[in-house]
This record gives structure tokens, sequence and C-alpha cells, in this order.
């Protein structure tokens, strides 16, 4: 049983006394924090350009990631990039997070001792970033999400055209038979192994296939080989499959592409395997993307003259894989 005094001390607590008291214990719980902060690693990201969607991917990964971060932006010219690259260096980071091409590639060079990650790179591949102590996150992933999409939005469709350069896609459009085939559908492949021979190619597919889909390689991740292929795909009436919402705007009927912040916190939780687990990133195979997005394009599905139909039977399948949907008129 409490004697006197020790009633009263118990009293003065519950009313808020000792003031002093309670500054103390606030003082040492930020003390705490702030050296736990400060223990922490430090990462720094740096972006490619000034971007909104890479400004998305950095909040998803300071979210996530288990460090503090750094925020560093490129400037135009490769003198400033190599100066930014050679500052970034002399403070030795845990990690670099590098966002876009310029970053990615940069980065790539600069660092040999560093982990690197990359996020935000089209055709990623043809950069020739993996490495030793580099791994990141594709913008695309294999093709069995995108073959259900397109057997749900265009169900008369049964021949699907894939342009590639067999020796850098043959490999991932062989592993994208089994999806097809198991949905009704049969890969007919457009190989190529040089831009100038596009329009031939393309030229034989008339009447071959009764839709395209657009992969990354080195050969046809060239710009003017895709802005070729969607004006085919509009002058012959063959709905394009695309890589990314850039191409859904020059007219591919859709694109399954990620948010830029499910990418950043996707990253994050990527750089934690390395800082905290201590994972070799050069172990790790690049990451499929995570939280995609349906992005389809309404003056091309009226061009193909289904309209109304596809954009029911979009909405649908996007319900039913739990993804967000953005039209581009």
């Amino acid at each position: 049983m409490l004697g006197a005094e020790e009633r009263r001390f118990v009293r003065q607590v519950h009313r808020g006394g000792f003031p002093m008291l309670r500054r103390s214990a606030l003082i040492v719980a930020l003390l705490a924090s702030f050296v736990s902060f400060a223990e922490r690693p430090r990462v720094v990201v740096v972006k490619s350009s000034s971007l909104t969607a890479y400004a998305q991917v950095v909040a998803g990964f300071s979210a996530e990631v288990k460090a503090q971060v750094e925020e560093v932006t490129l400037e135009d010219g490769a003198d400033a990039a190599a100066a930014a690259f050679k500052k970034i260096a002399s403070n030795k980071p845990a990690l670099v997070l590098a966002i876009g091409p310029a970053a990615a590639v940069g980065a790539r060079r600069q660092f040999s001792d560093v982990p690197v990650l990359f996020a935000m790179v089209p055709y990623y591949e043809k950069y020739e970033l993996e490495g030793q102590n580099t791994t990141g996150i594709a913008l695309t992933s294999d093709l069995a999400l995108e073959l259900s999409a397109l057997r749900a939005t265009l169900p008369k469709a049964r021949r699907v055209g894939v342009l590639q350069d067999p020796r850098y896609s043959k490999p991932f459009v062989d592993g994208a038979n089994s999806a097809a085939q198991a949905r009704g559908l049969k890969i007919v492949p457009l190989d190529i192994d040089s831009p100038s021979k596009v329009d031939k190619v393309l030229s034989s597919a008339k009447g071959q296939i009764d839709a395209l889909v657009i992969v990354s390689d080195k050969t046809v991740g060239n710009a003017t080989v895709v802005e070729r292929l969607l004006q085919w795909s509009q002058d012959e009436k063959i709905p394009a499959i695309g890589l990314a919402p850039a191409q859904v705007k020059q007219g591919a009927l859709f694109a399954l592409a990620p948010a830029p912040l499910s990418i950043g916190q996707q990253a994050g939780r990527l750089a934690n395997r390395v800082l905290v687990e201590k994972v070799d990133p050069g172990a790790l195979a690049v990451a499929n993307p995570e939280g995609l997005e349906l992005n389809v394009n309404l003056s091309t599905a009226k061009k193909l003259g289904a309209a109304e139909a596809f954009v029911m039977d979009a909405v649908t399948f996007a319900a039913r894989q739990s993804l967000t949907v953005k039209v581009v008129e």
C-alpha cells in the first residue's frame, strides 16, 4: 500500500506536475531520435532532370528507404554532370539511386564500389546497366499481363506481331509464347537486325497479324523505329500495344506502365535489401515493375471503330486486375 508521500507524488504526476521532468523526458526522446537518424546510412538520389514523374519516384523512395536521403538533379551538359558525380563520389554515399537514363549511365560509369540502383530508364538493356554493383527496376515486365489485356479488349485478335532483334529479344519473345498460347493467342515474331529494315519487315507483316506489341531491345528501342511502328499501326488499322504512356500519346492503343510513386516505393524496398540485409546488388536480377497503370488512347480506339466496346472491356479488365486507368484522347 502506498504511503502519503507516494500518493501525493502520483497525484502530482497525474495532474501534469513536474514540468522539468516532462521537459527532460522530451529532450531525451528527441536526442534518441536524432541519434537514430544520424546513424542511418546516407543515400543519394540522382535525377536526370526535374520531371514531375522523377519527383514522384523520389517521394515514394524516401517514404520506404531506411536511410537519410540527399537529392541531386543533373544540370545540362556533360561537364556539369561529371562534376556532380565526382562530388557525390567524394562524399562516399552508402547507395546511389539513379533516376532516368542520364543519371543511370553516369552512375554506372562513376561508381564501381558503391551500390547503384536505377529506375525510370526505358529500354534499360541498351544502356548495359547491369553489373557487379548495379541493379534496378525495369519499366516493362514480361508480356503476360499485356497479352491478357489484349485478349480482354480485342477479342477478335489472335495473331500478335512482335518486332524484335533476335540477338537481344529472342529469349524474351520465346518466353511469351506459352503465355500467348494459354490465352488463345499466337506470337508472330517479326525479325530485324537494323532500324533501316523496319519498313521491309512491316510490309511483309500485312495480313499476317491482328495486333502489334512493342518490346524493348537495342534495335527496336530506337526512337525512329518506335515512331514508324506507331505510324504503320494507324495506317493499317492494326492496334499497337505500347510500353509507356508516351507511346500511348503517340497513338498506341494502350500500354501497361508503372506509376512513378509505386516505382519509388519499390526502389526503397530494394535499397533496404542492400543497406539493411547486406544483399549484393549485383546478385539481384533487374526487377519487374509493381503498381502498373493501364493507359488507353480513346482517339486510337475510335479510329479502330470500336471505342465504346473497348472502353468497357478495358475498364472491366482494369477492375479485375486492380489497375488504375488513365485516358488519353
